[in-house]
């Protein structure tokens, strides 16, 4: 069956028509092409999608062997937590379980991911299947049974009908953990809700990592913990969305490394940091190559293992060019052993994953350090996580059980390395 839409993206605050996207599911395999529309093509202001997929030509695009859908597209379609809400919906409105297609299109609520939205004609964006999620904007009060609707998903229930309309709103994003967009004084936010059965606060570990991060240097968005159906919440301040001098909400192209990269979502150790940092060259506004190390050493510290491909974001800037968006999803990783691997490669593919200040280090000059620039970035940093990591944690309401949970997490921190490397001769 093929299911065809019209793709939009946000173009100063106006949603613009940039082509058709028509998706073929045959049961077993999906696919995807695309063509953009003259009238885009002949904007001064027109963008690609997606710079690799999906440059800007006036020919058809297909998806390469092995992609249902364009990595650009992608970006704008849910994970786990949210394709499951979507699932559940299906099953419950038509008896049958939702397919690649349905995950895209079946929220129009507007609180995806980024400046892209669908429509079924270039008029607006709007209903682009037989069915159409419940367009629902909460708020801060409608959290404690936006909670009931993550629990009851959690257990595997069939969620009851009065709380289907928080499907929208939570099923647009990415990751695997319960998350949801609420408004609060009229500006979008991400909710991260606790779960049953979940062995820290997740919600006070992260935000602790995040304030980490911002005393690292690195750009971070507003955040808050709260607390919801006795569980604790992270709220983030939406960094993929801005207000222009009226107060109207705009949104931001953003995509993702796996886009900048070309890579498959499941090509894990295919990629390292530094093919992250020359996507940026390639595609980016200004040089990032500190930035980028600074995050790679600073996930080293903070024990963070899920640094894949999505949890690298990238936004589009006036002049065409992407720059790093604020640093997100950074948390400690609950294992007993102080050994651990990362995702991405330390330096280039093939470089190691393993989560060693040195091996930071010597990745460093595949992201256009020198050598002794990082040592010092990587000696400051991990003398700055072990002087201040608990006293963070306890000032974000952790417990002693969540700080002895998450020490391990934390075994690099605090060591140094030195300006040379040593002769394993000597």
């Amino acid at each position: 069956m093929d299911y065809k839409a019209i793709v939009f993206i946000e173009l100063g605050g106006e949603s613009v028509p940039a082509g058709r996207i028509q998706i073929s599911e045959d049961g077993n395999h999906t696919r995807s092409i695309f063509g953009y529309g003259r009238g885009y093509l002949e904007r001064a202001d027109a963008v690609a999608i997606d710079p690799v997929q999906m440059p800007l030509t006036s020919e058809v695009i297909r998806t390469p062997e092995d992609f249902a859908l364009f990595n650009g597209i992608r970006d704008a379609a849910p994970d786990a937590w949210g394709r499951s809400l979507i699932d559940k919906y299906v099953l419950r409105k038509l008896n049958r379980p939702a397919n690649e297609a349905e995950f895209l299109l079946a929220s129009q609520s507007g609180t995806r991911i980024g400046a892209l939205r669908f429509g079924a004609n270039p008029t607006r964006p709007g209903q682009a299947l037989s069915f159409t999620l419940p367009d629902f904007s909460p708020s801060l009060g409608d959290l404690a049974q936006f909670q009931e609707l993550v629990d009851q998903v959690g257990r595997d229930e069939r969620p009851e009908e009065h709380l289907m309309d928080f499907v929208s709103p939570g099923s647009d994003l990415g990751g695997a953990r319960p998350k949801g967009t609420v408004l609060v004084d009229g500006f979008p936010w991400l909710v991260k809700f606790g779960k049953e059965g979940d062995r820290v606060s997740m919600a006070r570990t992260e935000a602790g990592c995040l304030d980490l991060c911002e005393m690292a240097g690195l750009p971070t968005c507003e955040r808050d913990v709260t607390t919801i159906g006795g569980r604790d919440a992270l709220l983030l301040k939406r960094f993929d969305r801005s207000q222009d001098d009226e107060g109207r909400v705009r949104r931001r192209h953003m995509v993702s490394s796996l886009t900048l990269l070309g890579a498959h979502e499941l090509d894990r150790s295919a990629s390292g940091y530094a093919d992250i940092y020359d996507a940026l060259r390639r595609y980016g506004a200004a040089p990032a190559g500190e930035e980028v190390y600074r995050r790679m050493v600073m996930n080293v510290l903070c024990g963070n293992t899920d640094d894949h491909y999505r949890n690298h974001a990238f936004l589009l800037g006036e002049d065409g060019r992407y720059e790093p968006s604020p640093v997100y999803d950074v948390t400690p990783s609950l294992q007993v052993s102080s050994s651990r691997a990362m995702f991405l490669h330390l330096g280039r593919a093939g470089a190691g994953r393993e989560a060693r200040l040195e091996a930071a280090v010597d990745g460093a000059e595949s992201l256009g350090l020198q050598r002794a620039e990082a040592v010092t970035i990587a000696n400051e940093l991990s003398r700055m996580v072990a002087a201040n990591w608990r006293s963070v944690m306890q000032a974000r309401g952790c417990s002693a059980h969540d700080i002895e949970m998450i020490e391990n997490s934390f075994s690099e921190a605090g060591r140094t390395v030195e300006p040379e490397p040593k002769d394993p001769g000597l």
